[in-house]
């Protein structure tokens, strides 16, 4: 699967179709939004859910991480989704996730991972604050509101675009590249969850996942 080359003011990346972020310099795979637990916090409240979910979401990071050799994985928030979604079998299989890919994982709190109290000592996983930066990029869950004195990745909103496909349309997972602002927001990684439909704007890059490729920037509709 290609990846998407970008610059940000001189900070070279990729654009992964896993959903994922790739700073070349720092060697970091960035993501956002995994939400490890959610079908299972759902089912505790009586919600039917998919089965499979987590599974599929950390051997999609596991893969993307060996694919773009990256020495660093920084999730920019919502590892996990709920305490009432992290029972033991979510805790074996994070922690056997991690006897396969054993790079260092820096989080970045979001709102779900404040109230998911303490992770295993087994997942080692370092908590590193609402706010973190390597390589001359900051990581914050939220978008800022203004424009920051350096690029911000951030996720939280889980964008997606409307992709035409015949004479239905379907949403596609999609990062925004926000250069006045100076900020990207990352598309969901857990693949579990709702997207907040976005469009092309007079100095935003949006990028859609569509077909295993990350297709781009698209162009705005006049």
């Amino acid at each position: 699967m290609p990846n998407t080359a970008v610059s940000f003011d001189g900070i070279d990346a990729e654009l992964m179709p896993e959903r994922a972020l790739f700073l070349c310099a720092a060697r970091a795979l960035v993501v956002a939004d995994l939400h490890v637990g959610k079908s299972e916090s759902y089912r505790r409240f009586g919600v039917p859910s998919p089965d499979g979910i987590d599974e599929e979401t950390l051997d999609r990071l596991g893969r993307a991480a060996m694919r773009a050799g990256a020495k660093v994985i920084v999730v920019v928030g919502d590892l996990t989704h709920h305490a009432d979604g992290i029972g033991e079998a979510e805790m074996e299989r994070f922690a056997r996730f991690r006897e396969r890919i054993m790079l260092p994982i820096r989080l970045v709190e979001g709102n779900h991972d404040r109230g998911s109290g303490a992770l295993p000592p087994e997942w080692m996983v370092d908590r590193v604050g609402a706010r973190f930066s390597v390589g001359g990029v900051r990581f914050e869950h939220e978008p800022p509101a203004v424009a920051a004195a350096s690029w911000t990745v951030s996720g939280h909103l889980h964008p997606v675009l409307s992709v035409a496909r015949g004479a239905r349309s379907v949403e596609a997972p999609a990062f925004v590249v926000d250069r006045a602002r100076r900020t990207v927001v990352l598309p969901a990684f857990s693949k579990f969850t709702r997207g907040l439909r976005i469009a092309p704007a007079a100095g935003n890059d949006v990028y859609a996942i569509a077909d295993g490729t990350v297709v781009g920037p698209v162009e705005l509709q006049r």
